[in-house]
C-alpha cells in the first residue's frame, strides 16, 4: 500500500484586518475589511456618552441666541479714509458707556473696514416714544421717523397716522405721559402729526452711535469735541424680540415638515425600518450639533438655522448611500446564505466607505475656505456662523451614517424571523457571527464536519475506504468500485 504526504499548507490570503494590518492603498482601491457592525456596542457607548454631553452643554451653559432671536440693537459705521479699526480700541471706547459686553466684529470689504457692534435688549427712552406713538397713530414703529436737533439735545418724531385715526393734541400728550418725554410741542397736519422736544431723555442707543462716529472718524486718541465721521454716518438697527420668536417657530416648523417627508420617502424607497434608522441617525445630529454651540458659546443665527438644516440634507445623503449598497447586497443574502445580515452590512459599509469620505472631503473643502479665508483673512464675520455650523454637520454626519444608522438597522433587521433563522444556520455550519447579533442567542450546535468525524472515529476502518490508491499524488477509484462497471459492461457486450 502507498502513502504520500500531505502537500505543505497554501500561505494565508492577503486579506486586510485578518492577515495583516489596513493600508492606505486598502482605502483607495475599496478593499477594506473594517468590522463596523462587530464592534457596534462601542460605537452605541460613544454616540450616548456625546449625546449625555450636549443635553449637560446644553442645560448649564444654554445657546448663545444671537439679538435675531432674543432681541437688540445693532449699530455699524465705516472707518473714514486712513484710519484702521481694531476690537480691543471700539471695546475700550464703549467700556465707559456700560457697553463692555457687546459683540464686536470689524467688516472689511473694497472701500475699507467698518465697525458693527450688537447688544441684547437696550432699553432706549427714544424707542419707548416711538412705540407709543406707533401705537396710538395705528403704524408700525419703523413709520415713526426721529430727527435730531442740528444744534442743541433737542429733536422731533414724525409719523403719519393711520386713516382710521383722528390726530388730537391732547390724546397724544396723555398717551406721552408714561414715557421720559416732557416739554412737548404737538403740531398736526391733517394725518400728519409732529412731536418737537427742546430737550430729550438721555438715549443709550444715540450715545453709542455718536462714540462710534467718533471713532470712526480719528480712532482711539480722537478728541472728545472732534467727529469728523457724522452721525448720520452710524446706521442703527432695531430688532424685537417678537420676530426672533416668529423665527424660531418657523424653523421648527420646517424641521418637523423634513422628518415627515423623511420617512416616506426611504419608506417608499427602501423599508420603514431604513427610514426609522435615518432618523434616529438625523436626530443625533442634531442633538450633537446643539450640543457643540452650547458648549463653545457660539452664537445662533438665523444663517446658523439656514446652515443647521442643509447639514441635514449631507447626513441623509451619506445614509442613503450605505442603505442603497445594503438593499443592493441584500437580495443575494437569503438565496447564498454564507452569511448573517450584519456581515452584509458590514461589507456594505467598506464598500461605500471611500465614497463616503471622498465626498464628505469634498464638501468639507470649501467650508474650510469660508472659515479660513472668507472669515479669517478677509474679515467677512457673516460667513463664520454658517460655515462652523456646516463642518460641524459634515463631520457628525459622516459618523452617524456609518457608526449609528448602519448599526441600529443591522440589530432591527436581525431580529425578524428569517435573518434570525439565516444566522442560526450560519452558526451551525461553524461560521463566526457577530457578537450582538439574534444568531448568538442560538445553542451551539456540532457542525456536520464535526459528527461526521466522531462517528468515523467510533467504527472499525474499512480496509478499501480507509485509504485509497493513489497514482503519484492524485488517488484513484477504489479497486471495489471500479470493478463492479466493467464487469456490467463486459456482461453487455457478450449479450450483443
Amino acid at each position: 500500500m502507498t502513502t504520500t504526504t500531505a502537500p505543505p499548507p497554501a500561505p494565508a490570503e492577503d486579506i486586510p484586518g485578518v492577515t495583516r494590518r489596513h493600508r492606505f492603498s486598502d482605502l483607495y482601491h475599496e478593499r477594506t475589511n473594517f468590522q463596523f457592525i462587530k464592534h457596534s456596542k462601542r460605537w452605541a457607548i460613544l454616540s450616548g456618552v456625546l449625546i449625555v454631553l450636549s443635553f449637560v452643554a446644553l442645560f448649564t451653559r444654554g445657546l448663545n441666541f444671537g439679538i435675531d432671536f432674543e432681541g437688540g440693537t445693532s449699530w455699524q459705521v465705516r472707518m473714514a479714509k486712513g484710519q484702521s479699526a481694531h476690537i480691543t480700541d471700539v471695546r475700550d471706547t464703549l467700556r465707559p458707556l456700560g457697553f463692555s459686553d457687546a459683540k464686536v466684529s470689524i467688516l472689511s470689504g473694497r472701500n475699507g473696514q467698518s465697525v458693527n457692534v450688537q447688544e441684547h435688549v437696550v432699553t432706549d427712552p427714544l424707542e419707548t416714544v416711538r412705540d407709543v406713538l406707533a401705537s396710538y397713530g395705528g403704524v408700525s414703529p419703523a413709520d415713526v421717523q426721529f430727527n435730531s436737533a442740528s444744534t442743541g439735545s433737542g429733536g422731533s418724531f414724525t409719523f403719519t397716522a393711520a386713516k382710521s385715526v383722528e390726530p388730537s393734541k391732547d390724546a397724544i400728550n396723555h398717551a406721552l405721559t408714561a414715557t421720559e418725554l416732557k416739554g412737548q410741542t404737538v403740531t398736526i397736519d391733517g394725518q400728519n402729526v409732529t412731536i418737537t422736544a427742546k430737550t430729550l431723555p438721555p438715549s443709550p442707543t444715540e450715545t453709542v452711535a455718536n462714540a462710534l462716529a467718533r471713532y470712526a472718524g480719528c480712532g482711539p486718541a480722537c478728541a472728545r469735541g472732534e467727529q469728523p465721521v457724522s452721525r448720520d454716518g452710524v446706521s442703527i438697527s432695531t430688532v424685537g424680540p417678537t420676530w426672533g420668536h416668529e423665527v424660531s417657530q418657523k424653523a421648527i416648523k420646517a424641521l418637523v415638515y423634513f422628518f415627515i417627508l423623511l420617512a416616506i420617502y426611504l419608506s417608499i424607497r427602501f423599508e420603514y425600518k431604513m427610514a426609522a434608522s435615518a432618523i434616529v441617525a438625523v436626530i443625533h445630529d442634531i442633538i450633537f450639533t446643539i450640543g457643540v454651540y452650547a458648549l463653545f458659546h457660539f452664537p445662533v443665527t438665523p444663517a446658523t438655522i439656514t446652515a443647521f438644516l442643509t447639514i441635514l440634507g449631507f447626513s441623509l445623503y451619506d445614509t442613503v448611500v450605505v442603505f442603497d449598497k445594503v438593499r443592493e447586497n441584500q437580495r443575494t443574502l437569503t438565496a447564498t446564505g454564507r452569511s448573517t445580515y450584519g456581515e452584509m452590512v458590514n461589507r456594505s459599509l467598506n464598500q461605500v466607505l471611500m465614497r463616503s469620505l471622498s465626498t464628505s472631503l469634498v464638501a468639507l473643502l470649501p467650508v474650510m475656505s469660508l472659515l479660513i479665508v472668507g472669515s479669517g483673512v478677509f474679515g467677512a464675520r457673516s460667513l463664520e456662523d454658517f460655515a462652523l455650523a456646516l463642518a460641524a454637520g459634515l463631520f457628525i454626519g459622516s459618523y452617524s451614517s456609518i457608526f449609528v444608522a448602519a448599526p441600529l438597522l443591522a440589530w432591527w433587521k436581525e431580529r425578524e424571523p428569517q435573518y434570525r433563522a439565516l444566522a442560526q444556520r450560519r452558526a451551525r455550519a461553524g461560521g463566526p457571527v457577530f457578537a450582538g447579533a439574534a444568531a448568538a442567542t442560538a445553542a451551539p450546535v456540532p457542525t456536520v464536519a464535526a459528527a461526521s468525524a466522531t462517528a468515523s472515529s467510533a467504527r472499525a476502518p474499512d480496509p478499501v475506504e480507509a485509504e485509497p490508491a493513489t497514482v503519484g499524488s492524485k488517488p484513484t477509484t477504489p479497486l471495489g468500485r471500479s470493478i463492479q462497471p466493467r464487469a456490467r459492461q463486459q456482461r453487455g457486450r457478450k449479450r450483443k
